[in-house]
């Protein structure tokens, strides 16, 4: 990406800001030119780093400093600020084909529009501010505060982790001494989201108090409201320097400051290097963590192009329905402080009164182009059991990605047998409501769970014949979509713990010990060899390796089931037997190592090292 740091870029306005009009419903906009006349004319300039002036039909112009500018490969993203105007933001970004942006005013609360349009020209319209930064919105004030001298006098719930919560991806789980400075949701994506913590840290140690799991939880917060899509929610800062530099229509980042305030940001910032604010007010009454964390989690909303969602009694910000102990995420979420299994989730207006039937997971996944993470569980996974008949957390878990997702655990019953099972939403501050099935091998639904208000489901001495079984888990709704919601935006991580009495217990792979090579190892052509190893949370990578055959020992390695050759975390399948794979951060569970003979080897050493 090349910079201008003192680029000035003309992007013409219609009227001088004095004539900025209070009313500006029915101004019409300014013609600034063809798409491709803006664009060739900006890249013609921008090597030079001359001012760049394109000018409008009635001479007016606004000069603005563009200092990061990118075009490749059909896409295009400036930012920057007004020229001499502080206090000031500046952003243009989309196709060849297709521009969107806005120039906004904070001190005097002004902002103009771009927008495309049938012709493919671009039109800048001055626009109420708050459409532009919809928390400016005046109403916000006076709803926050009612929020807050409500809450005040409530007990607020924070949310509380499962006992499953075992670092099943890199955002699950209690804090554990990580750098807070160098936390990553999806470590090696390109869509990077970046939580700039600077201001409001001394090095790796936050001020005013704040502790690190404090501010681990505002980041695991804003995680967990994303882990649907492919994004790297991140705290370090070379992560989103390095994801910028690649490719900046993949990067977003919201700006935490030492000081109180209104947090705000502007709407569709990311794929550009505008920033939102995130003010640390702790007045509130919620602890950094939770209160800001949401706070967090709405406002990239914002950047991620989400309006508010309305409705109700609260106006701009709906409060949610408390006999579900439901509300959006962009909504006004303080209301359910003292929930005790509230749960905030994406909203596409489906609750009777809404006033934004805006489809937030199309405007994330299409609009912005954020892709979903891949099925986990595409087919089915067997169900692993214990020796002892357990079912362990940290080796059954999984992730509904997407509201048609569903996830298939198979299991046996032998002669007869009991099943105990608790199926948890494992993330912090959750948005998945969990529906479990038990199906027999004809498909009849043996029993169902979707705990009231709970967010669980749960098994309690289910008896079951002898035969073949499947769990199905997918996203639960509750009352109905108008009064209620719906399995629209039910995602997110689970996991299951229980034990089944009299379950067919499969054989038991060889357990690695860590750094401990297993030798020995025989095969012949075309067939699998197993293995297992247990890794601990906190650890930094895990690497794999095959050793001392002579013949062709392909390497595979998956969490949480065996691996495949289409289905793993890494793998090496190189000419010889002599392979080596590793996982960075990998998530704490059950890692199975799967090596194939491509051809017969015999002798061969098996090593596994976190």
């Amino acid at each position: 990406m090349k910079k201008a740091a003192a680029l000035g870029l003309s992007l013409c306005v219609f009227a001088a800001l004095q004539t900025f009009a209070a009313d500006v419903s029915s101004v019409k906009g300014q013609d600034i030119g063809s798409i491709s006349n803006v664009l060739d004319g900006l890249t013609r300039q921008q090597p030079a780093k001359r001012a760049m002036f394109i000018q409008g039909s009635n001479g007016a112009r606004l000069s603005t400093r563009v200092r990061d500018f990118y075009r490749k490969d059909g896409r295009v993203s400036l930012s920057g600020e007004a020229l001499d105007i502080p206090n000031s933001q500046f952003m243009l970004k989309g196709s060849e084909n297709k521009l969107y942006g806005w120039l906004i005013l904070h001190d005097t609360k002004q902002a103009y529009e771009y927008t495309t349009d049938a012709t493919g020209h671009l039109i800048m319209t001055p626009v109420a501010i708050s459409k532009i930064v919809p928390d400016y919105d005046e109403s916000f004030s006076k709803a926050a505060e009612r929020a807050i001298k409500a809450t005040a006098t409530a007990t607020v719930a924070h949310p509380v982790y499962s006992s499953m919560a075992l670092r099943q991806a890199p955002h699950i789980g209690p804090y554990n001494n990580e750098d807070v400075t160098k936390l990553e949701s999806k470590p090696g994506s390109p869509y990077v989201f970046y939580l700039n913590t600077a201001a409001v840290m001394s090095g790796n140690t936050p001020i005013n108090g704040v502790t690190k799991e404090q501010m681990y939880r505002a980041w695991q917060a804003t995680a967990d409201q994303y882990s649907m899509l492919n994004l790297n929610v991140t705290t370090n800062k070379a992560v989103y320097d390095a994801a910028k530099a690649a490719n900046v229509t993949r990067t977003g980042v919201i700006n935490f400051v030492n000081q109180d305030g209104r947090s705000n940001a502007p709407l569709h910032a990311f794929g550009t290097t505008s920033a939102g604010t995130l003010y640390r007010n702790p007045a509130t009454g919620f602890d950094y963590g939770y209160g800001i964390g949401m706070t967090c989690a709405h406002e990239v909303g914002h950047e991620m192009g989400m309006s508010h969602d309305g409705g109700g009694t609260g106006g701009e910000y709906y409060e949610g329905i408390a006999a579900y102990q439901w509300g959006p995420i962009m909504g006004n979420y303080w209301m359910g402080a003292s929930w005790t299994n509230q749960l905030f989730t994406w909203s596409r207006g489906e609750y009777s009164t809404a006033s934004n039937q805006e489809d937030d997971l199309r405007i994330m996944s299409v609009d912005e182009g954020v892709p979903y993470m891949a099925d986990d569980n595409p087919t089915d996974k067997p169900l692993v059991v214990g020796s002892d008949g357990s079912i362990d957390p940290t080796r059954n878990f999984g992730q509904i990605e997407r509201n048609t997702d569903t996830d298939t655990f198979t299991f046996t019953v032998q002669t007869g047998g009991r099943l105990n099972l608790r199926v948890d939403p494992i993330e912090y501050l959750r948005m998945l409501d969990v529906d479990a099935s038990i199906l027999d091998a004809s498909g009849a639904v043996v029993a169902r769970s979707n705990l009231a208000v709970n967010r669980s489901a749960e098994f309690v001495n289910l008896n079951l014949a002898a035969g073949n079984y499947r769990l199905v888990i997918k996203g639960g709704a509750e009352g109905t979509p108008q009064n209620g919601f719906s399995n629209y935006s039910s995602l997110g991580w689970y996991a299951m713990k229980g034990t089944l009495e009299g379950g067919i217990v499969p054989p038991s792979d060889p357990v690695l010990s860590n750094n401990v090579a297993l030798g020995g190892q025989t095969a012949t052509a075309g067939t699998w060899k197993y293995y297992t190893i247990d890794v601990p949370a906190g650890k930094t990578s895990l690497t794999v390796s095959t050793a001392g055959s002579t013949g062709d020992a392909d390497l595979f390695v998956q969490v949480g089931a065996k691996p495949t050759t289409s289905s793993y975390k890494c793998k090496s399948d190189g000419p010889t037997a002599t392979e080596s794979c590793s996982i960075a951060n990998p998530a704490a569970g059950k890692y199975y190592v799967g090596v194939y003979a491509y051809s017969a080897f015999n002798n061969l050493s098996v090593t596994a090292k976190y």
